[in-house]
This record gives C-alpha cells, structure tokens and sequence, in this order.
C-alpha cells in the first residue's frame, strides 16, 4: 500500500520546506546547516546518493594527497655462449601508490528530506543536514519541524498586508491572489467614490429636474458599488488575518541551543585519507 501512495506522488509536501530558500542559523559554530540533493529513478537510491554527495563534499574540502614512490633496479649481466659474448639487460621496477593522511569522522544529522518526482519518473531529493567540521565532535541545537506559524513574530507582522503572510509561508498563489484582490477592491472604492463624487457636482450645474434626478441616480448607485468595494476589502482583510494565524504554511525549521548533543538522527561516517 505505501509504495502504491509513494508511486502515485509528485512531491513529498504541497509546499517547498522553507529551508530550501533560507538555512536556518545555528545557535554556535560547531556545525553548519547544509543542503545536499541527488537525483535517482527511486527514492531510496536518490536518499542513499545524498549520503555519498555529504561524503565527497567533506572529502574535496579535505583536501587529501596521493604519494607515488617508484624503485627501480637495474641488473646487467654477460654471458658466453657459442663463441659469442652477450650482455644481458634486467629491469626491475615498482611502483607504489599510497594515501596520506589520518583517519577522520564526520558528524552529521539529517533534520529534513523534501523530493519531488518528475514526468520521467525520476526522483529528486533535497535533505537539510547539520554538519560538524571534520574531526569535531558538534554541538547539535535542538530542532523542531512545524507548519503553524501563529507564534512566529514576523508573520504578525506581515499578516497587516494583505497576502504578504501567505507568501512568507509559501503559499504564493494565494497571496498572490488576497493581495490582488485587495488591490482590486481598493481601486474600485477610489474610483467609483471618484465618480459618485463627480455626479454629485453636476447635480448643481443644471436646473432640469429630470437631468437632476438622474444624476443623483447615478450619484447613488456609484455609492452602492463603492460600498460593495468597501465590505469585499474588509471581508478579504478578515480572511487575510485568520489564513495568516490558522492556516499552515511551508515547513520550518526552529532551533532552540542544546546543551547536549542531539542523535536522534545522527550519524558518524569515517572517512580514511
């Protein structure tokens, strides 16, 4: 049944996890947020080469050195035979081929996984890890994975501009939409109260009885569409407020300091140079 629900997915998630546009920051310098992506035409595979892309990164970064040492020796050699004198000529040589360096252990933690799956059926994945610098052993924070961000200060702050919290969680298109149709019914106030006001004025420049009335009919259904402007901006700005505290978001990653260090993902890979 879940390879059957894994098949049938194109994304792990609705919405990119926030990491993948912005790291988080760790709360001290024995480690770094870092991304790492490969690509597989299954899941496991793409997981498993994100691991091998970790290692060859810490590898490069390395900097490891190969030291060639070639002998050789070399045997000459006469030799009598039927009357004639032949030198004989024998090489031998060897050449080894070794590493040098120490052996190394690279702490890492797997915090995140986001994949998405294309028209090829080939698998992308994307995993944050937090990483130690070779040899150190780190100080990981404590992590928590969340979608609500009704605490978060920053989108109290947005949520007062229609659609911006929508688009600080990753919901782009629908604050793409409350904010346009934000400004929609802004300009609708603006211009029909600009026209009611208008006919308002012509109202005094005639003194046909009809021509009145019939600005002042004007005059009041510029007012009703105005109105109607009026309440649709203030029902959108209701919406906007609750989506930005009720809705979830894109997944983030809070981080708290640790005073111990955190392996419930961990891993140790040794790396030989």
């Amino acid at each position: 049944m879940s390879a059957t629900i894994v098949s049938a997915q194109y994304a792990s998630d609705k919405l990119k996890p926030q990491w993948m546009h912005r790291l988080p920051n760790p709360t001290n310098s024995t480690f770094i947020y870092q991304v790492f992506s490969a690509s597989s035409p299954n899941l496991e595979g793409a997981r498993n080469a994100t691991v091998e892309e970790l290692i060859n990164d810490a590898g490069l970064k390395s900097g490891a050195v190969v030291v060639s040492d070639h002998k050789s020796t070399e045997q000459v050699s006469q030799v009598w035979e039927n009357g004639r004198l032949t030198e004989v000529v024998k090489n031998d040589s060897q050449t080894i081929n070794s590493a040098k360096g120490k052996e190394i252990t690279l702490h890492a933690s797997l915090i995140d996984e986001y994949w998405t799956r294309d028209q090829n059926n080939l698998f992308h994945v994307h995993r944050l890890y937090a990483k130690s610098e070779l040899g150190k052993m780190p100080l990981y924070d404590n992590v928590t994975l969340t979608t609500s961000y009704a605490s978060d200060p920053a989108n109290w702050g947005l949520m007062l501009i229609p659609g911006a919290a929508q688009m600080y969680k990753g919901s782009y298109l629908k604050g793409g939409l409350v904010m346009g149709g934000a400004v929609l019914f802004a300009g609708g106030i603006i211009t029909f109260e600009s026209m009611r006001a208008d006919y308002v004025k012509k109202i005094a420049t005639t003194h046909s009885a009809d021509v009145k009335k019939a600005y002042n009919d004007r005059a009041n259904n510029m007012a009703t569409a105005r109105n109607i402007c009026i309440g649709g901006v203030a029902a959108l700005y209701v919406y906007n407020i609750i989506d930005a505290l009720v809705a979830p978001g894109a997944r983030r990653v809070i981080v708290t300091p640790s005073a111990t260090v955190n392996g419930q993902y961990g891993m140790s890979v040794q790396v030989n140079f």
